[in-house]
């Protein structure tokens, strides 16, 4: 998944936005929910240069909780320091040693932030007065709790948060990637796809968890996400929280829309949601498909197809090409010598229609028929 994922439209967008500030010398701090897919560090340092030239330096803070940043980085990059060497931002800053670097400092807690937050600040003012080239700049992931409390943009210091960055485009595209080899009829894959967009949303792990699922389990998610959100301790009882909770990764905007997690929506939906998320999808595949399946079938029965044509509303159609599905079948239902598969197809077609016509999401005995 990583290296896909890192690749689409909107995750390759905020990733560029990241190189940018770095190539321009400013020190990242990148505001992140929890649960994003891995490979974001590995992403920026492809991006700042395929060939490996950068000088990278990763460090997981975490593994160094009882060490100062200055006596890390001290330790990390000027081999000659003692305990007697003057530390400070400023010094770090003039060695050689450290000079050109892109120190990505992961494993950021909220008790680790606090100072490594403070050093940052202090940091952001000495380079001020450092050339751009010979800068070393920090990036620094912010997952979570941490994540809600940046600091200010400045000079030499930026945020980057994921927030709108994942379309429902880079959804369709992921989905599409992942069910490549799965073998499915053509209606049923353009389907399968559209439903996984619509209830991943932005999180490409409930694509993984749903593509190799069953078409019933597919169109009838709610199990699985809310075996999701019991995986990641959702259990957010008060949905007035919800949009509070954009760092816990169950709150996001996409296509500038503010959505909530189906996972969560999985745990406490009264109003249906995930049903209509369904929905919109099959409606979005299977009205062109009737359609295009209805412009066949007018040209395969041009010869047998009546007009002017009354229908039950006291409508009279006068034009064999505004003849609906529902139109044809009451017309060749009762010809004695009409294709039995045809006529299969156009009932199947029309009990589709109506189906979503009335809202309602589809039963996947509705999409096993003798396409034609």
């Amino acid at each position: 998944m990583s290296r896909f994922w890192w690749g689409l439209p909107g995750p390759a967008g905020f990733v560029s936005r990241v190189v940018q500030d770095l190539r321009d010398g400013k020190n990242v701090v990148l505001c992140l929910p929890e649960h994003l897919p891995t490979g974001l560090g590995s992403a920026i340092r492809y991006a700042m240069d395929a060939s490996g030239t950068v000088k990278w330096r990763s460090f997981d803070v975490s593994d160094e909780k009882d060490v100062t940043p200055l006596d890390l980085l001290f330790s990390r990059f000027i081999s000659h320091s003692d305990s007697q060497t003057l530390r400070s931002a400023y010094v770090l800053s003039e060695a050689d040693s450290f000079a050109g670097h892109i120190v990505w400092l992961e494993g950021m807690t909220a008790d680790l932030w606090r100072t490594w937050g403070a050093f940052i600040i202090e940091y952001e003012h000495v380079c001020r007065v450092l050339s751009p080239i010979m800068r070393s700049v920090f990036c620094v992931p912010l997952v979570g709790d941490p994540a809600l409390q940046p600091p200010a943009d400045d000079v030499c210091l930026t945020k980057q948060t994921w927030s709108g960055v994942v379309s429902h485009l880079d959804m369709l595209l992921y989905a599409a990637s992942i069910l490549e080899d799965r073998q499915l009829p053509h209606y049923q894959r353009e389907l399968v796809v559209n439903v996984i967009a619509q209830i991943a949303l932005w999180d490409p792990h409930v694509g993984d968890r749903l593509a190799y699922e069953n078409l019933d389990r597919i169109l009838n998610p709610r199990p699985i996400l809310q075996d999701i959100a019991v995986e990641r301790h959702w259990d957010f009882a008060e949905p007035q929280l919800w949009p509070k909770l954009w760092h816990r990764g169950v709150v996001n905007t996409i296509d500038e829309q503010r959505k909530i997690h189906s996972s969560l929506l999985a745990m406490n939906d009264t109003a249906a949601e995930i049903e209509r998320r369904v929905w919109i999808a099959e409606v979005g595949v299977m009205f062109p498909y009737i359609e295009e399946k209805r412009q066949d079938i007018l040209k395969r029965l041009a010869r047998v197809l009546k007009v002017p044509f009354n229908t039950r509303f006291g409508e009279t159609i006068t034009d064999l090409r505004d003849l609906e599905i529902g139109h044809i079948e009451s017309q060749i239902s009762i010809m004695p010598n009409i294709d039995p598969k045809l006529l299969r197809l156009v009932r199947q077609l029309r009990k589709i229609r109506n189906q979503l016509a009335h809202v309602e999401t589809l039963d996947k005995n509705l999409l096993e028929f003798e396409t034609q």
